[in-house]
C-alpha cells in the first residue's frame, strides 16, 4: 500500500473525534449557563439592594421630618380599604411638589399602604401618598383620596417598628386623642424603625430583608403641660 493509501482519517477516528468535539462543546455550554445563571442572580440581587436603597431613604426623610399638629394625627396600622391597608399617616415637612410650575412648599399629609400586586399573588407593592396640608382644603373636607405612588415592589413583607424617649419598642403609635382621654400626652415616637422584606426567589422561597431607624428630633421634646 503506497503512502497515498494510508493518508486520510479512518470512519472511527472522525468518530471518536466528533465525540470529543461534542463533550467539549456541553462541558462549556453547562460552565457558560452556570456563568449566565450567576450574572442574572448578581444582577437581580443589585436591583433589589437598589430598589430597598430607594424606599428606605426616602421613608427615613418623610419620617425625620416628621410633625405633629393639632389637627393631623401620627397614627399607624389603620385599614385603607378591601384591597389596602394603611401602614402609616402623619404630618411631614418633607413634602414633594410633583409640579414645580403649580405645586407649593409646605407641610404635607404623607402616608404609606400596601396592597397585592395582581401580577403576583405572592408579592406586596409599598405606596405613598403625599399631598398639601390646608386646614380648609376641600379635599379634606369632603374626604377625597390622594394619589398614590408606587414606592418599592417585589416585597414580601413591611414591618415598622416605634421607639418612645425611653428606648422601648412598640408594635403601634396612635396620638388620636379619644373621648374621655383629654389628659393623654400626644407626642410623636422618638424614632422608628422599618424593615423591608423583598422577595429573590419565590419558587425557592428565598427572600432578603433590609432595615433602617429614623430619628424624629420632635418625637424628643416633651411637650409642656397645658395651663389652665
Amino acid at each position: 500500500m503506497s503512502d497515498g493509501d494510508r493518508a486520510g482519517f479512518t470512519l472511527l477516528e472522525i468518530m471518536l473525534a466528533m465525540l470529543i468535539l461534542g463533550m467539549v462543546v456541553a462541558m462549556v455550554s453547562v460552565s457558560l449557563s452556570g456563568s449566565i445563571r450567576v450574572m442574572e442572580g448578581a444582577m437581580d440581587q443589585g436591583d433589589v439592594y437598589y430598589r430597598a436603597q430607594v424606599a428606605l431613604e426616602r421613608i427615613s426623610e418623610d419620617l425625620a421630618s416628621a410633625v405633629l399638629t393639632e389637627d393631623i394625627n401620627f397614627v399607624s396600622g389603620k385599614e385603607g380599604g378591601l384591597e389596602q391597608s394603611r401602614l402609616l399617616s402623619f404630618a411631614s415637612l418633607a413634602h414633594i411638589s410633583f409640579d414645580p410650575e403649580k405645586g407649593l412648599p409646605g407641610l404635607g399629609l404623607i402616608s404609606y399602604a400596601l396592597q397585592p400586586d395582581k401580577s403576583s399573588s405572592r408579592q406586596l407593592l409599598l405606596l405613598r401618598a403625599d399631598s398639601l396640608h390646608r386646614p380648609v382644603s376641600e379635599e379634606q373636607k369632603s374626604g377625597g383620596e390622594t394619589e398614590a405612588f408606587l414606592l418599592a415592589d417585589r416585597l414580601r413583607s413591611v414591618k415598622f417598628t416605634f421607639l418612645n424617649r425611653n428606648g422601648e419598642e412598640q408594635d403601634s403609635w396612635d396620638t388620636t386623642v379619644k373621648e374621655g382621654e383629654e389628659e393623654k400626652e400626644r407626642s410623636l415616637p422618638a424614632a422608628v424603625a422599618c424593615r423591608l422584606e423583598f422577595w429573590l426567589d419565590e419558587e425557592q422561597d428565598a427572600s432578603v430583608s433590609f432595615q433602617t431607624t429614623a430619628l424624629l428630633p420632635t418625637g424628643l421634646i416633651r411637650p409642656q403641660p397645658k395651663e389652665d
